[in-house]
């Protein structure tokens, strides 16, 4: 039996902070706000690099990065400020599934075919998570279910364009950063822990 515990080691918090990072920039630099009945939307290159830090990092390493990303992103903007828990916890469960599926069974995130279904499951389970919210978030508002979907079409079709771009984004850069990463001592070490 293996009694051997799995330390939080500084190659963690380093790699948690500087995916967290990117994931802040995408979101806050590569995104278009779309203003809508409800409140706004955006389409925002984020969730895609949210992918990839399940692809990177596995489950619990990406997790934390695209959550901790994503909720400090809502902090800088008033209107999503009052969100961000939720945003942190929809954002960890998408990456640390995709981290997860990719990196399970010491696949290490680089076998293609399970990148793929890491990136769909992930992707697509924030966009349920976050479509679900809206339209039961109305319809406990007095609204019927079909004019529910219809107030939040703009919020649908935004959260189902970010998660397939983003499955793209995260498929088409894994390869050569995790190439670039394996070529740093830094990602030497991180690998071998």
């Amino acid at each position: 039996m293996d009694t051997k515990s799995k330390k939080i080691t500084t190659y963690d918090i380093v790699a948690v902070g500087m995916m967290a990072a990117f994931v802040f920039i995408a979101c806050r630099f590569f995104g278009v706000k779309i203003p809508t009945p409800g409140g706004s939307t955006t389409v925002k290159l984020g969730n895609g690099i949210c992918v990839l830090c399940g692809l990177l990092l596995g489950g619990w390493r990406g997790g934390l990065a695209a959550a901790i990303g994503t909720a400090f992103y809502d902090l800088s903007d008033p209107e999503f400020a009052p969100d961000a828990w939720i945003t942190f916890i929809r954002y960890f469960i998408m990456a640390g599934l995709a981290g997860t599926i990719a990196h399970w069974g010491g696949a290490k995130g680089r076998k293609l075919p399970r990148n793929v279904i890491a990136a769909v499951v992930g992707a697509y389970s924030y966009s349920a998570m976050y479509i679900a919210s809206k339209v039961v978030g109305s319809m406990l508002l007095g609204s019927a279910f079909v004019p529910a979907v219809i107030a939040n079409a703009t919020r649908i079709v935004a959260s189902l364009t970010n998660a397939t771009v983003g499955i793209a984004v995260a498929l088409a850069l894994a390869p050569a950063l995790q190439r670039a990463f394996a070529a740093t001592t830094f990602g030497r070490s991180f690998q071998t822990q």
